[in-house]
């Protein structure tokens, strides 16, 4: 972001100055900011960068202060609340992928012969 304000307005900002306009941001509730942790395989956390995401009424400030992108930001917030937005799967999605998953599994298992061998002491 200070990249960007330093290349297309030339307004150069330094990072604590950054960090608490994000501060300020979040206790307006406009934006919110989720922490990232990354787990090695040594057991050792490795923190990433957060996510921040604008909140409803931060989209409708962007409108008001005039800004387009408020516009498909507050669209995208509204079909991601109407579930019209499929780039997430919904939990009957992932229901479905894994029955059809079990059901590959067991017509797999079915046809090998080796299983077929094997005398049922039943």
């Amino acid at each position: 972001m200070r990249e960007l304000l330093k290349e297309f307005h030339n307004i150069i900002i330094e990072r604590r100055w950054t960090f608490q306009c994000f501060a300020d941001l979040i206790a307006a509730g406009l934006i919110t900011r989720k922490p990232r942790h990354k787990n090695g395989p040594d057991g050792t956390i490795r923190q990433m960068s957060s996510m921040i995401a604008f909140t409803l009424s931060g989209a409708n400030w962007l409108i008001t202060m005039g800004i387009e992108a408020g516009i498909i930001i507050k669209k995208q917030i509204l079909n991601r609340d109407k579930e019209t937005d499929k780039r997430w799967p919904t939990r009957e999605d992932y229901v479905r992928e894994r029955n059809k998953e079990m059901d590959e599994q067991e017509r797999r298992l079915s046809e090998n012969p080796i299983i077929k061998m094997v005398p049922n002491y039943d």
